[in-house]
């Protein structure tokens, strides 16, 4: 099951990165977000999962939402995914919240 949860989680960091989600980072800032997740997903040890899950928490905090390209399906699958994954999403929440970017699709 957490082989399908990490699966879920890649794919939609993958599509993400496809839809531009994360063109406001910086060339190195998403080398590093990639080379995580990468070694995020090929790791067994609980230990350090949880400790890669920390370092690669900031860099998907940084999605960008209202990207033109992004779809309600898309948005369901992230949040999906972190969910699924342990990974906290409330900070992201907050933020739309705050910036009162909330839309309706």
């Amino acid at each position: 099951m957490i082989t399908n949860h990490k699966a879920m989680l890649y794919e939609a960091v993958s599509e993400f990165i496809q839809l531009h989600a994360f063109d406001h980072l910086l060339d190195n800032e998403l080398a590093q977000l990639k080379n995580l997740l990468n070694v995020w997903a090929d790791t067994n040890d609980a230990n350090e999962l949880h400790e890669l899950t920390q370092k690669l928490t900031p860099f998907l905090s940084k999605a960008n939402f209202f990207v033109e390209t992004v779809s309600p399906a898309a948005i369901q699958l992230w949040f999906y995914a972190l969910s699924y994954n342990n990974i906290p999403i409330a900070n992201m929440m907050q933020d739309i919240h705050i910036n009162g970017e909330v839309s309706a699709y």
